[in-house]
């Protein structure tokens, strides 16, 4: 036995060290309760075929069948799609979405045919069941389904899919990186879509602080800190399971150049190793937004992949961004989609 170890038995901890001691066990154990709060709002028992922690040992590499035919991804903000009905989480006021709005955003989505849709501003289950219904008459049907919701905010996160959700790590209330007393506004929605050939995509979607605010600077900071709360939480993700090809996708309300957006998309990061894509419409622009409040056209809508599925793309993969007249009258977003394998 070493000397350290014997005189470790000879000293007693006094009464409020071992306050401290268990002040901090306490802390841990209530930090790791937070930050595996999953969603009340669940995809049907039959969609899940399994949980993230199914997928092998913490930290073992995921075996995930070589890349195959392209699987189509859209992320597309649609702007307050509220429907009658829909329970509120909010107090403010809001407007329903117009039947023609409605349309709009199905003639949008109809026009990619996407494999799986992430959305943002989703009022709920009702509106995506109204989504959903819309799109059936369009001929493309969207058999799994997850919404996120959460208390305080009537905008959700959501999304449809016409392949099994394997996995739904959704976390609806998540502690804010630098300040455990608030969460991420919007949550953090994370699934596993897994299509018939057996490849595994773990796709995880957020929506940021908006820039409507008297106080911009300290909206801008509240971005900065959810980026580097998602920051963590995706590399904390991928050292679990590594391997696993990762679809971020969200309304970061931030440019490229901005901070939040840097954030997650360097590429060369050692931490999050994340690569934001730079998908074009017909003309070769790339902005998702006409600002009204600066007057400019921004990049707020991105598509972000890890270093595993961006070696699977290599120089094959197609993205865009849609420009059809519908778009206009649909929201005040494009969406954005790429091709992943």
């Amino acid at each position: 036995m070493s000397a350290a170890i014997r005189r470790s038995r000879r000293r007693r901890l006094r009464p409020d060290q071992l306050l401290l001691l268990l002040l901090l066990g306490l802390a841990s154990l209530l930090w790791e309760h937070c930050t595996n709060d999953a969603s009340d709002t669940k995809v049907s028992p039959a969609a899940v075929e399994y949980s993230s922690d199914d997928l092998g040992p913490e930290g073992s590499r995921v075996d995930v069948p070589a890349a195959g035919k392209p699987l189509r991804f859209m992320m597309y903000n649609v702007q307050n799609y509220f429907v009658a009905g829909e329970r509120r989480r909010a107090s403010y006021p809001v407007s329903m979405k117009s039947d023609e709005a409605k349309d709009a955003v199905a003639d949008c989505i109809a026009s990619v045919k996407p494999d799986v849709i992430g959305l943002a501003e989703v009022g709920g289950r009702e509106a995506l069941n109204d989504l959903s219904a819309r799109l059936k008459k369009r001929g493309m049907s969207y058999p799994y389904a997850k919404v996120l919701e959460r208390d305080g905010e009537d905008r959700a996160l959501a999304l449809l899919s016409a392949h099994p959700l394997a996995a739904d790590d959704s976390r609806a209330n998540y502690p804010l990186y630098g300040d455990h007393r608030r969460q991420m506004l919007r949550g953090i929605l994370d699934v596993t879509v897994k299509p018939e050939d057996g490849r595994l995509f773990r796709i995880v979607g957020v929506h940021l602080k908006s820039r409507v605010s008297e106080d911009r600077a300290a909206a801008a900071s509240l971005r900065r800190r959810e980026a580097e709360t998602v920051a963590l939480y995706l590399a904390r993700l991928m050292r679990s399971k590594p391997g696993l090809p990762v679809v971020l996708f969200g309304d970061f309300n931030d440019g490229p150049a901005d901070s939040a957006v840097r954030t997650l998309g360097s590429g060369n990061s050692s931490s999050v190793p994340m690569e934001r894509l730079n998908p074009k419409d017909s003309r070769g622009e790339a902005w998702t937004i006409y600002y009204r409040p600066e007057h400019v056209y921004q990049t707020f809508d991105h598509i972000f992949v890890n270093r595993a599925l961006k070696e699977r793309l290599g120089d094959r993969s197609r993205s865009g961004v849609v420009d059809i007249p519908s778009v206009r009258k649909a929201s005040d977003h494009r969406p954005v989609w790429t091709d992943i394998r």
